[in-house]
């Protein structure tokens, strides 16, 4: 036996190999001395990542979802404007239609066969056009004719003068002296027709009075007729 000069580190035998943690049999691959497995733990931090995601994703479709039926109730409680008043019917025609007397004819130049001949002005103040269907009056013994023939249109803001010529057809049942005599005038608007009475004043009361009077004197026999 040789002398040595110091004592160093003991080699591995023959047959034998440093090892590393995990290598030697029994060892989990990549456990690390004195520490839990590698693999497990990722793993578990694999799903625990993924069962947060989906609370995540729950959650994000509860809200939605909580959203939609919030929106939902929203918009079925708005606020909606007042619905829009329907626009009131015209007024009758009689309402807007003035019908005044105007001047009789002098009777030399009233055409024969007819006892009184005069004007009247028809005005509509407002609304739609208002057409005179008929002029006429209520006493059997007088007959009425108009010029221009009816009907007669008379829009909102316009004045037609009519003329109204009245003939006697029975004098014995001549009414001289009516106190408020009237003319009946059929009307209509496109939305309302009406019968209404115009009473044009003690003026056509006292020369419709006369006019009668001239056709039919009170001496004339009984049942006779102006031009007999």
């Amino acid at each position: 036996m040789s002398g040595m000069s110091g004592i160093g580190p003991v080699e591995p035998g023959e047959g034998t190999a440093g090892h590393e943690p995990g290598d030697l049999p029994g060892d989990p691959p990549g456990t690390l001395p004195g520490g839990p497995a590698s693999a497990p733990r990722a793993l578990l931090e694999r799903v625990r990542a993924r069962c947060a995601r989906h609370r995540l994703a729950l959650a994000a479709a509860a809200l939605a979802a909580a959203l939609g039926l919030g929106g939902g109730y929203l918009y079925a409680v708005r606020p909606r404007p007042p619905a829009p008043v329907p626009a009131p019917p015209p007024a009758a025609p009689s309402q807007t239609l003035a019908l005044d007397y105007g001047e009789p004819e002098p009777p030399e130049t009233t055409p024969e066969g007819i006892a009184f001949e005069f004007t009247v002005r028809a005005r509509t103040s407002s609304g739609p056009p208002v057409t005179i269907e008929r002029i006429g009056q209520p006493s059997r013994a007088l007959t009425v004719t108009v010029r221009p023939p009816s009907p007669v249109v008379v829009a909102a803001g316009e004045v037609r003068e009519v003329v109204v010529q009245i003939h006697v057809a029975d004098c014995v049942h001549v009414a001289r002296n009516a106190g408020l005599p009237f003319l009946e005038v059929t009307l209509s608007n496109g939305f309302r027709k009406e019968d209404h009475a115009y009473i044009l004043g003690d003026r056509y009361a006292r020369d419709l009075s006369t006019a009668l009077t001239r056709a039919c004197p009170v001496d004339r026999d009984a049942g006779s007729t102006p031009g007999s």
